[in-house]
């Protein structure tokens, strides 16, 4: 390879690596600020299910069609990643599971939230009612709210018997994990904190309306927050693994360009120590 050829990949690759490092910082913002709405959103998600708890405990019969557990025939699953790639396997990784989670029942519909997993699931042949794209770094209320709805509706139809949501929970920077939740029906066994068993709220607190009434307008809601707080745990992930993978990249070419630079420099210094050879040759003949 010769000295221009040389210069001309280092010059590439600081090209890409000034690229890798914008995304890196882009990122690495835009993580912050998930973060930060991931710590906001989970106190209130929290409070939701202590006063569904507080209802459950001091009420002992209670009716409402999205807690009915069924036979499982038919199925809506709901796939959470990402809108664009360059983040590492987390696109794969959720993908692979949401495959094994589809396959394993019979008769399922799918909602797909994601570019990367529209572009996966378009020449699937599943049944997808829903594709929603462009919010995967910077979910709302209102883009959860629009989906749990519809899966609030096709629940209590009995269209489905289940809903379950694929997605990432958030851990750290460095790792996330695959999670598979049931959302529909909804598991009121998961509502009851440990200090709420312990304490008699007929003496303490009351109702107004009726307990189970209030049930039946918190459940949806529950819901839909509790979708919400899954889209942003995925969001989070994903900018994590893109900041990683972006990290890595800018490394990756650190090097790359050191070792071509060495290449390029022993290159260079072949050819001044021919010259000069050369040129020494050249006079030893005229003398």
């Amino acid at each position: 390879m010769g000295l221009r050829d040389i210069k001309q990949r280092i010059k590439s690759t600081k090209s890409t690596q000034q690229i890798t490092r914008a995304m890196n910082l882009v990122a690495s913002s835009k993580l912050q600020k998930i973060k930060g709405r991931v710590i906001s959103a989970r106190p209130f998600l929290c409070e939701i299910r202590r006063v569904l708890s507080n209802i459950i405990l001091q009420t002992e019969e209670l009716h409402n069609a999205y807690m009915e557990a069924r036979a499982v025939e038919n199925s809506l699953v709901i796939v959470i990643a990402g809108d664009r790639g360059l983040c590492g396997a987390y696109n794969s990784n959720v993908l692979k599971e949401a495959v094994k989670v589809i396959e394993s029942r019979e008769n399922v519909k799918v909602i797909v939230l994601g570019g990367k997993t529209m572009k996966f699931f378009s020449d699937k042949n599943y049944d997808i009612i829903k594709f929603v794209t462009g919010i995967s770094d910077k979910p709302f209320y209102e883009d959860a709210t629009e989906i749990s709805d519809i899966a609030l509706k096709m629940f209590a139809a009995g269209e489905v018997d289940e809903v379950v949501v694929v997605y990432t929970k958030f851990e750290s920077m460095l790792s996330y994990k695959v999670t598979v939740e049931t959302m529909l029906p909804v598991d009121t066994a998961s509502f009851i904190f440990e200090d709420d068993e312990e304490k008699d709220y007929k003496d303490i607190m009351d109702f107004e309306p009726k307990a189970e009434i209030v049930l039946n307008h918190l459940l949806p809601k529950y819901v839909n927050v509790l979708l919400f707080d899954t889209m942003l745990e995925a969001a989070a992930c994903e900018l994590a693994s893109r900041t990683a993978s972006m990290d890595s990249a800018t490394k990756n070419a650190d090097e790359r360009i050191e070792e071509m630079t060495l290449s390029y420099n022993r290159a260079r210094q072949s050819v001044i120590t021919k010259e000069i050879i050369e040129v020494v040759a050249g006079a030893n003949a005229l003398n």
